[in-house]
């Protein structure tokens, strides 16, 4: 009897399967893979950032804010255009996004683009999240944003913060964004007042889910050393379920979905100030 059941599970995952491969709206090898491997992509991004520079921001004072938004998932661009029209309502220095900005197709980067180029009047630093990579999305976002690992620094009259935006739309760093994260961390860290890291991939999970987590070893590592390097906020999306957890002293923060039709649709905003870094969420109806 288990033997029949088990042999049915495996039917309905065939007939699955062969329904999603047929489809022209779902790219099924996704869901395992993307076509680049984080490596292949940290090599990429590295390419870029060497050709274009660095993409730093100067704030007049010495107190500053920036959004942070997550899984917009556009196609649809209700939620996005709102939260757009928000940040151009407020005097922010720059926004972040920190994964699954599209479902991957290059008609939804294109929507995407064109939305956030044409509504948004301050700098944008986003990073790729799993569904950026499927339908060869990976292609696509580098056409538009050219890297999603680099670092970009903020100078106020007095500071400098760091900035590290991460590639962990595999679920991993691979070997070669670790050593670079690491050498980075433990070489220059210090030379800055604060330190932000962003990241897909969230972390911590507050319930049973789905999505993808980082791998074990690697998260490990990763929390010892933002510990050890002194890492003051790390933020995150992927998991659609706003969440905070501190370990050390450094922050965890887990973002809302964006995405249209999510009943907590919302959008954080720092401001950092010469001696705090506090936070607050928007809703976005």
């Amino acid at each position: 009897m288990e033997f029949r059941k088990i042999v049915k599970v495996w039917e309905v995952i065939v007939v699955i399967i062969f329904f999603h491969s047929c489809s022209k709206e779902l790219d099924f090898s996704g869901f395992f893979y993307s076509r680049e491997r984080v490596n292949e992509r940290f090599g990429q991004s590295m390419a870029w950032n060497s050709l274009n520079g660095s993409r730093d921001v100067i704030s007049a004072g010495e107190s500053y804010s920036f959004m942070t938004v997550g899984d917009t998932h556009v196609g649809g661009t209700d939620n996005l255009d709102r939260a757009l029209e928000l940040a151009s309502d407020t005097v922010i220095s720059f926004l972040v996004h920190v994964g699954d900005l599209t479902t991957g197709k290059k008609e939804d980067y294109e929507l995407f683009y064109e939305h956030v180029s044409t509504r948004l009047t301050a700098p944008f630093f986003p990073v790729a999240g799993n569904h950026d990579l499927y339908f060869n999305g990976w292609e696509h976002y580098t056409s538009y944003f050219g890297s999603s690992t680099y670092t970009f620094t903020v100078y106020t009259p007095s500071a400098a913060d760091l900035f590290i935006c991460l590639d962990t739309g595999s679920g991993t760093l691979g070997d070669r964004q670790l050593n670079w994260l690491k050498n980075i961390l433990e070489t220059t860290r210090q030379n800055y007042r604060y330190c932000f890291v962003f990241s897909h991939t969230n972390f911590f999970r507050e319930h049973r889910t789905t999505s993808t987590n980082l791998l074990a070893e690697e998260l490990h590592y990763l929390l010892d050393l933002f510990a050890d390097t002194n890492v003051n906020v790390v933020v995150m999306g992927h998991d659609h379920r706003r969440s905070s957890e501190t370990f050390g002293n450094t922050l965890y923060l887990t973002l809302d979905a964006l995405e249209d039709g999510f009943a907590e649709a919302s959008f954080a905003t720092f401001t950092i100030d010469p001696e705090t870094i506090s936070h607050s969420f928007t809703s976005v109806p």
